[in-house]
């Protein structure tokens, strides 16, 4: 069994290779398992909310069976918000992990995955049991490199077999992925005035905003957010810290001008509390990987036709499959919209959890438009006016997600890839309805199907030569639409020869 780094690219001595698609699929699979919480942690009475995560890790290809296998391994981490026995809210971080395998038809030379979380259903078996079981969505994407070379094949051993050739250059796709950045960030949170209040659940949004190619590198930009949720003495608080986010991660052989995409995911969120200077302070700890690509079409030469002007010429044809590279950007946009209120019981809203949700691509003419689901989690809490006793409460809304962007031409024939995070939020009730503003960032790439009629073979039959005819003067009437290249194979002569004769037609 080999092992593949991430997205790794095989390395060949060939110029002339184009990218074709040897699967694009979805792969659903599920995970479940059972956890019994330690003894430290408060007995749950009642879930409000689970979040949930994939984190890839490793990637396998498997080719000793009858057909190459891509074994995948990763885990899926769940952060359970529920309620103890005196009604206080509380959290626990679970983890378990997971693995499926796809088949392929080849061997890849570049293979992306992304693995997300569908959905979580859950039971408390008892107050320190609970089973998860999360259905989980892959999408798998696997090109080879295909070398394109021609199949010409003399039927009998001769020297010479006066062979023309007609070629053309195609603007062919190549991807470049950049080396895995990971990523650790340690800072001070926040200051706590309040002794009683303690941090209970927390998460970071990795933001691109820049993603530029250099020489041999992919420069990006943007921010994280850190969010955490504090509570104590049945008050709540959620506080925020954001971090300029700058690296340059290497690609050999990228250049400046190439179109350059990347996207982040957060693998590990920790926070911590320390007495310095005489008050508690905050402090988090963040690990978070980076993956980059670069895109650019290159120039390769393929032969579409060939014959010999000595011996007779059997050639068969073929269409040819490939990929070029229309667009690979980073982009946002802000998304604001209302829905009908479903729990009119809550009273104050103590934290909004938005997860965006990629589902599809469509074109239309040049226009490229990005589907999806933005899922929106309200944790908030009802006050009773007679006691003044706090109930936590949950409530669930999904909003649409468009994005418009411009391929540069009009196609149909696309394969799109596109990663959907989300930045600054605000929600807010009134009495029939929910609303919410939502900073929404965009990494994509587009990618055009295209199709080229070239040479499959040409048998050039060595033992059989071609009887020209031995006039002195040739007058040839074109046929419409005829070229050079036609008129010179009809008459087993070269296009050189052609333009010598007749150089006042040469062009």
């Amino acid at each position: 069994m080999e092992q593949l780094e991430n997205n790794e690219i095989e390395k060949v001595n060939e110029e002339d290779r184009a990218l074709s698609l040897i699967l694009d699929t979805d792969v659903s699979h599920e995970v479940s398992e059972e956890f019994s919480l330690p003894d430290y942690v408060p007995e749950v009475r009642k879930i409000i909310k689970v979040t949930s995560e994939a984190l890839p890790e490793g990637k396998y290809l498997n080719d000793t069976g009858s057909e190459p296998r891509l074994e995948l391994t990763g885990t899926v981490t769940y952060s359970v918000i529920y309620t103890d026995d005196e009604g206080k809210l509380c959290a626990v971080p679970l983890t378990t992990g997971y693995e499926f395998g796809v088949n392929l038809a080849r061997v890849p030379h570049i293979s992306n995955i992304k693995t997300s979380v569908e959905g979580v259903t859950y039971r408390v078996i008892a107050p320190r049991k609970l089973t998860m079981k999360s259905k989980l969505k892959s999408r798998v994407i696997a090109f080879e490199n295909n070398e394109v070379k021609e199949n010409i094949t003399p039927r009998s051993g001769a020297e010479e077999i006066y062979l023309e050739r007609c070629q053309k250059e195609i603007s062919a796709l190549e991807i470049k992925e950049a080396s895995l950045q990971n990523i650790r960030i340690s800072e001070r949170l926040e200051s706590i005035k309040e002794q009683q209040m303690h941090p209970i659940w927390c998460d970071a949004h990795i933001i691109l905003t820049d993603v530029k190619a250099q020489k041999d590198l992919v420069c990006v930009r943007g921010e994280v957010s850190i969010r955490c949720l504090l509570s104590g003495d049945g008050c709540e608080d959620v506080i925020y810290k954001t971090v300029p986010l700058s690296e340059e991660i290497e690609s050999e052989g990228t250049s400046a001008g190439d179109m350059a995409r990347a996207h982040a995911r957060c693998v590990s969120l920790s926070i911590s509390s320390e007495e310095k200077d005489g008050e508690n302070a905050l402090f988090f700890d963040l690990t978070c990987e980076i993956e980059a690509n670069t895109i650019r079409n290159g120039e390769i030469s393929v032969t579409t036709d060939a014959y010999s002007t000595k011996n007779e010429t059997e050639a068969t044809y073929k269409s040819m499959e490939y990929f070029k590279g229309l667009k690979a950007q980073n982009g946002s946009f802000t998304l604001s919209e209302s829905k009908k209120r479903e729990n009119k019981e809550i009273s104050e809203i103590i934290a909004v959890l938005a997860d965006p949700v990629y589902e599809k691509s469509e074109t239309k003419g040049a226009k490229i438009y990005h589907h999806g689901r933005l899922l929106v989690d309200v944790i908030g809490k009802k006050i009773s006016d007679t006691d003044g006793e706090v109930q936590y409460m949950h409530d669930y809304y999904e909003l649409p997600i468009k994005y418009e962007a411009d391929m540069g031409k009009a196609t149909k024939n696309i394969l799109a890839q596109c990663d959907f995070s989300i930045g600054k939020q605000s929600a807010r009730y009134d009495d029939e309805s929910f609303y919410i503003t939502a900073e929404i960032f965009v990494s994509h790439s587009v990618y055009e199907k295209c199709e080229a009629l070239v040479l499959d073979q040409a048998i050039i039959k060595t033992d059989k030569e071609v009887i020209k005819d031995s006039s002195c003067v040739r007058v040839c009437f074109p046929r419409e639409g005829e070229t050079l290249w036609d008129i010179a194979k009809r008459y087993r002569i070269s296009v050189d020869e052609i333009v010598l004769q007749n150089p006042e037609r040469g062009e």
